[in-house]
């Protein structure tokens, strides 16, 4: 038995109809169910040898053809073969599934879409040598080749207009002259590619440090609204209950919440309570005079926290060393 020989079945190129399949897009489940190799897509004769080993090489699919040389006609087609007289395989599929007008997948001399989604039917063996990129395609009612040379075929096939990628739109939009070449061209593109990436990496950066100005001006506003609300229930123009609400108001609106909290009157301090004249003012000093162990036995701290909580905090500290909770 004669050594198999590898074959190129299908590549990325642009085929001599304008259009090309992308390998990463086939479908092999249904071949290589069943390989079979036919001579010039003529599936009305006996296959004459099958594929084995099918695999995809970078943007290749290979096989290794197998003759069938029993067969007299599969044993002339290996004859040629392995002569060198016969060199072409050719991929049988079926009408593309999925295809793309994108002008980043098209290449020079290419008219018509990329397939990105294809099913292979079979591969033959094929005569025609000068066809560089054989192809043929099945109809999937008739189960007949398609003839691709008939006008409108290919239009047909790939139910869309014939597309040329407009060159001198391109370099006019790259800001080259019209005469740039692919080089030329390559390497305007990655220069925008390459700015895209500093700009978006820049802008991130850009993000991130103002995110941090945000979260530090946040933070600082949170402790200032905390001194803030605290002072004004030390001092008597809030009531603790009502911190929690106040904060709240401060996450809100820093700025509003801080000239309604400083329009609150002070209350009057202790000492100017007590020089002053009036109702109670007497009685007060009395209690400001006592100890903690004092007004407590005479029943006094009460009545000393309504009325001058600064000074029943004071007593608090000097009893049991710690602020209280007024």
């Amino acid at each position: 038995m004669a050594k198999s020989k590898t074959f190129v079945l299908h590549d990325e190129s642009v085929n001599t109809y304008g259009f090309r399949m992308l390998t990463s897009g086939v479908n092999l489940d249904e071949f290589r169910k069943n390989p079979v190799m036919l001579l010039n897509h003529n599936d009305y004769s006996l296959p004459i040898g099958r594929w084995e080993n099918i695999r995809i090489d970078g943007g290749k699919i290979l096989a290794d053809a197998v003759f069938d040389e029993k067969d007299e006609r599969a044993a002339e087609v290996m004859r040629k073969v392995d002569n060198d007289f016969i060199r072409m395989a050719s991929i049988g599929a079926w009408p593309p599934e999925e295809k793309s007008d994108a002008y980043s997948l098209m290449l020079p001399g290419q008219r018509y879409p990329t397939v990105t989604k294809w099913t292979v039917r079979e591969a033959s063996i094929v005569t025609i040598g000068a066809n560089h990129n054989a192809l043929a395609f099945y109809d999937k009612n008739t189960q007949e080749v398609i003839d691709l040379t008939v006008a409108g075929a290919i239009v047909r096939l790939m139910d869309n207009s014939p597309k040329t990628l407009n060159m001198s739109l391109l370099t006019q939009k790259l800001n080259l002259h019209d005469t740039a070449n692919e080089a030329e061209i390559v390497s305007a593109v990655q220069n925008l590619m390459d700015d895209n990436a500093r700009l978006k990496s820049e802008n991130k950066t850009l993000t991130d440090a103002i995110d941090k100005v945000n979260a530090d001006r946040d933070a600082a506003n949170k402790a200032e609204a905390v001194r803030l609300v605290d002072a004004a229930i030390l001092t008597g123009r809030l009531d603790a209950k009502a911190k929690e609400a106040t904060l709240a108001m401060f996450d809100k609106d820093f700025e509003s919440t801080k000239a309604i909290l400083d329009a609150i009157t002070k209350r009057q301090s202790i000492a100017r309570q007590i020089n002053s004249t009036g109702t109670g003012t007497a009685n007060l000093a009395d209690l400001k005079g006592k100890s903690w162990d004092e007004l407590d036995k005479a029943n006094k701290l009460t009545e000393l926290k309504d009325k001058a909580p600064e000074i029943y905090a004071e007593k608090f500290k000097e009893r049991f060393g710690v602020d209280p909770k007024i």
